[in-house]
């Protein structure tokens, strides 16, 4: 160990005997650590970015699954008033199919004018026929049958729509169904309060259940997989989307740049099958914008520990 130490300081003196051969050596030194330092720097602010750009998809996808159930809840809770109004459950046992489809046309305006939640369609269904302008039977069997509420989203001829579905119950019997639904671009209005871009990315392959007359100029490609639907959305935010691999996002979560910040996660339906995707957004070019923030921060810790470190150099020197 001290014939070590003795080979050392010996190896010392002779560099600074040879001031050219010292100062190369120095300089040697000092560079290797500022790079050495400089990667270990950038990979833990990396690292401290990735945490924190995670941490705002956790927090979005929270967001996103609290908009969508206090939705179904709103959807239930007007399918269950329904579900218990005595015309209804009157006309559904004598078949009045044109009569209840007129009451509910009705409360469905009066909702959709008077009530401060985005527009709804309400349908019925009958135990023992089919109601003319019904179309989830499925679903509405199983309601029917367990005499349970379902929700959830759904793929149908109106498009991808939230859907909620109460039993009608007489005397202990259950006698038909109550579906209330809401286009899945109202998700879109709630982000849209908090300062953010939402949108719904739906899979090709469910186009084939989309009435054409409502797919007509409403839809858009964003890549070979994946299709918008036109909901007053975000023109910059759309074009950005086009240009990001959607497959790649979905699978690393995130996705961010000087211009926004965007996060996804995959879209399924009421059976549990991938019908899309939700994209939410946040704009990076606006100063206040956590981007921007977390960014300038980064930068300012990297440019603050990196002169430390040449003073520290200098200073062993």
């Amino acid at each position: 160990m001290f014939s070590f130490l003795n080979f050392i300081q010996s190896m010392l003196k002779k560099l600074k005997q040879n001031k050219g051969l010292w100062f190369t050596t120095l300089t040697v030194l000092s560079t290797l650590g500022i790079v050495l330092s400089m990667t270990l720097i950038n990979f833990m602010s990396s690292n401290v970015a990735h945490k924190t750009y995670m941490k705002v998809h956790r927090v979005n996808t929270t967001h996103l699954e609290t908009i969508l159930d206090e939705k179904y809840d709103t959807l239930l809770s007007i399918g269950s008033m329904l579900s218990i109004h005595p015309d209804i459950v009157k006309n559904i046992k004598s078949k009045s199919d044109k009569s209840i489809n007129a009451y509910l046309d009705t409360v469905q305006k009066t909702i959709n004018t008077t009530v401060k939640i985005d527009p709804i369609i309400i349908r019925y269904y009958a135990t023992d026929y089919k109601a003319s302008l019904s179309e989830n039977f499925d679903y509405a069997d199983v309601v029917i049958s367990s005499r349970t509420s379902i929700s959830g989203v759904v793929v149908n001829k109106n498009g991808v729509r939230i859907m909620a579905i109460t039993p009608v119950v007489d005397n202990n019997q259950t006698v038909g169904a109550i579906e209330v639904s809401q286009d899945i671009s109202t998700v879109k209005n709630s982000f849209e309060k908090f300062g953010k871009e939402f949108v719904f990315l739906i899979d090709k392959t469910q186009l084939a259940f989309i009435d054409l007359e409502y797919k007509q100029g409403m839809i858009q490609d964003i890549d070979d997989h994946y299709k918008i639907f036109f909901h007053d959305y975000n023109s910059m935010f759309y074009t950005y989307l086009t240009h990001i691999n959607i497959p790649k996002l979905l699978n690393e979560k995130y996705h961010v740049d000087k211009s926004f910040y965007v996060d996804a996660v995959e879209a399924s339906d009421i059976n549990g099958k991938i019908i899309g995707a939700y994209v939410i957004g946040e704009t990076g070019e606006s100063k206040d914008s956590f981007v921007s923030i977390t960014q300038d921060l980064i930068k300012s810790v990297t440019t603050v520990a990196l002169g430390l470190v040449i003073s520290l150099i200098l200073f062993m020197f």
